[in-house]
């Protein structure tokens, strides 16, 4: 006869998604494997606990991620400027969502574009100066929230990067993304 401590034990935490579904792979002998599940259901989880706060930081600039990344990407680069190709390629998205994204931007004077010096199939993009001090303000905003990443700590936060780029490289996204794992263990 089973106890009501047993019956207990053998209750899963309902409170854990990722907890209960293990439980239930686990009691149902489910085939396939269980790890990698567990790891998509917990990425995808933290994703959305990471991008709910940003997405709300943003629109207090009249930012979406998309628009913001794309913002970040100019100004990160050298000059400012970048293909809208290459944004695209960067930020993972269609062609056709980045030229409505620099559309939004550029309605908004934070971007310009101009036709490619020698090809007439490429458009430069290019942040302006109040798109540059709009990206440092949701930068500010952002760096209050931790960029989405709550109280994790510097440590975690450096592991996390370290272990994504991992991931990242073996799922063929960039080829110099174990460059930065490689150059902090060999220091």
């Amino acid at each position: 006869m089973t106890t009501a401590k047993q019956k207990k034990a053998e209750t899963p935490d309902t409170t854990d998604p990722v907890g209960w579904a293990h439980h239930y792979w686990q009691e149902q002998g489910l085939e396939g494997d269980e790890q990698r599940f567990l790891a998509l259901s917990s990425l995808l989880r933290y994703q959305r606990l990471v991008i709910d706060p940003v997405e709300t930081q943003l629109r207090k600039q009249r930012l979406n991620l998309t628009d913001y990344l794309l913002l970040m990407t100019l100004q990160l680069s050298d000059n400012g400027t970048r293909l809208i190709s290459n944004l695209a390629r960067s930020l993972m998205v269609h062609a056709t969502t980045a030229t409505l994204a620099t559309d939004r931007l550029e309605k908004r004077r934070l971007i310009s574009r101009k036709p490619h010096p020698t090809d007439r199939r490429a458009t430069c993009i290019s942040i302006t100066a109040t798109g540059r001090k709009l990206v440092l303000k949701a930068n500010s905003g952002l760096t209050e929230i931790g960029f989405g990443l709550g109280s994790a700590t510097t440590e975690d936060v450096s592991r996390l990067v370290d272990l994504l780029a991992n991931l990242r490289s073996s799922a063929g996204d960039a080829q110099t993304a174990q460059k930065r794992t490689r150059a902090k263990t060999a220091s």
